[in-house]
């Protein structure tokens, strides 16, 4: 979409454990076969698969978290900073057409930057623009001198709009987020912060453009010579992620990549936050869509289980002594030669695993625990419901458990002999 500022025809803004008691060597040998009985898709655990250091995704209407990576883990924000950086200006009663003048200082901070010149002047509604879209750091510079007065100043309105805001744990000492000592953020902080800064109306016209440009001024012999200058959203979601409403991306080396923005579908917008990343668009696209395709279920806080259409079972002599059963799957294993398992949650942390496992036995379901080592040194916790000695039972099991927002494999396990059993 485009639009056009009366005031400039030619401006343009396009916006847009297994029972111990079962022989391990049986077990190995009767490992053969995993299907799938829910609809394809990619199989994505972002406990796992995410690179990002820290990451949330929040709803939006309620501002719920629900996912959390490392929420509450001080990490350098890169260019996020920025948002705070607007919502500041924004809320500072200044008029948008209102000229702000460039000083030195601003014109010495490091690219990304406009190129901007001591003495120019540009309203703020373009600071603003080059600060969102092209994440200009000189325009960042000026903004907060001409706001109030000084970085330093302006730094202290920062921090503490954001803790008024509820992002407690991050603290702000320039406006553009090149790395400094105690300017830091969290992934939690940063959702918070851009969920209020899509209540204001122009932030949200801002980051939903794709492509602008903004004039500077300079007087030269007294007349106003003007500079218009290109800029371009750094948002890639804008230009093929279906549902995309806006953002602000940030890189550093030391805070490597990051993220924040919105994405709208079907009545619902998420919140993604996501820092230290090694593949921020990776990163940002696989967890919306994890969260949009499992909304429901995450709103409810009920655990995901990624879904894959070719998951094998890997059972080796070093983690089989510490794979677990629940008491009640304990008290049923010993009879079985053949099973089928549900697969229905996978943790980095045994008490969420615990908590999953607990949910079904009150339900009366057969559960365990599978502890498996990772390839960080550390280990997840997968929860299974079953075993089931027939096929159709653990499939009307799943579709059971598929209806009730949950998202289950089948782990077939067939071995040589079956007792007939069923689960």
């Amino acid at each position: 979409m485009m639009r056009l500022r009366p005031s400039l025809p030619f401006h343009r803004r396009e916006t847009v454990s297994w029972p111990d008691h079962w022989s391990f060597h049986r077990l190995i040998a009767s490992i053969a076969l995993v299907l799938c009985v829910c609809t394809p898709a990619l199989g994505f655990a972002p406990d796992d698969d995410l690179t990002a250091r820290a990451a949330v995704l929040m709803d939006a209407a309620t501002g719920k978290v629900i996912y959390q990576k490392e929420p509450d883990l001080h990490l350098p924000p890169a260019s996020t900073t920025k948002v705070i950086t607007a919502i500041v200006t924004l809320e500072s009663g200044r008029k948008l057409s209102e000229r702000l003048t460039v000083s030195k200082e601003a014109t010495r901070v490091p690219a990304t930057k406009l190129y901007l010149r001591p003495g120019q002047t540009i309203t703020i509604d373009d600071l603003l623009y080059a600060a969102l879209l092209s994440s200009a750091n000189d325009a960042s510079v000026v903004l907060a001198e001409g706001i109030s007065g000084s970085i330093d100043s302006f730094s202290e309105l920062m921090t503490r709009k954001a803790k008024e805001i509820g992002a407690i744990n991050s603290n702000f000492t320039n406006p553009h987020g090149l790395t400094a000592p105690e300017h830091y953020s969290t992934a939690k902080d940063l959702a918070l912060i851009f969920r209020y800064a899509m209540n204001n109306a122009t932030f949200r016209e801002i980051v939903q453009t794709k492509i602008s440009s903004v004039t500077s001024t300079t007087v030269v012999r007294k007349k106003n010579v003007l500079r218009r200058i290109s800029v371009r959203n750094h948002n890639r979601l804008l230009w093929n992620f279906e549902g995309a409403i806006g953002g602000k991306t940030g890189y550093t080396a030391a805070a490597q990549k990051c993220f924040v923005g919105a994405v709208q579908r079907n009545g619902t917008t998420l919140i993604v936050a996501i820092l230290g990343s090694r593949d921020q668009w990776g990163d940002t696209r696989r967890l919306l869509e994890y969260g949009f395709e499992n909304f429901q279920a995450l709103k409810a806080g009920l655990p995901i289980m990624p879904r894959s259409m070719n998951e094998r079972v890997h059972v080796s002599a070093e983690n089989f002594p510490s794979l677990t059963l629940a008491p009640r799957e304990a008290s049923a294993a010993s009879d079985l030669t053949e099973s089928y398992v549900l697969q229905v949650g996978s943790f980095q942390e045994s008490g969420r695993a615990e908590a999953l496992s607990k949910q079904f036995t009150d339900r009366g379901f057969r559960t365990f625990i599978e502890k498996i080592p990772t390839d960080k040194n550390q280990f997840s916790y997968r929860v299974r419901v079953g075993p089931y000695a027939q096929r159709a039972r653990a499939q009307e099991a799943a579709q059971e458990l598929i209806k009730s927002g949950y998202q289950a494999v089948i782990l077939a396990l067939p071995a040589p002999e079956s007792t007939g059993n069923s689960g």
